[in-house]
């Protein structure tokens, strides 16, 4: 590999990361907008749901999981 075709290499994987870390945050703040609107009843609903398919965590909706990944990607949570 040339260091010019390593350097566009290297560009492109970074691309993809900020890409990656901007659909992580948008998903997390979509996230904290559905849970303002949710009841507390409703609430329960997701967090059986989400423990049935496995992707349950620290709290209903994994917010810390998230955060800590979104932090160390850079993104400030």
């Amino acid at each position: 590999m040339t260091p010019d075709q390593a350097a566009i290499r290297q560009a492109v994987l970074d691309n993809s990361r900020a890409e990656l870390l901007n659909e992580l945050k948008a998903a997390h703040q979509i996230i904290r907008n559905m849970l303002g609107l949710l009841s507390v009843c409703q609430k329960s609903v997701l967090a059986e749901r989400n423990a049935h398919d496995g992707v349950d965590g620290e709290g209903t909706t994994r917010y810390h999981e998230r955060a800590a990944v979104i932090r160390r990607a850079g993104g400030q949570e």
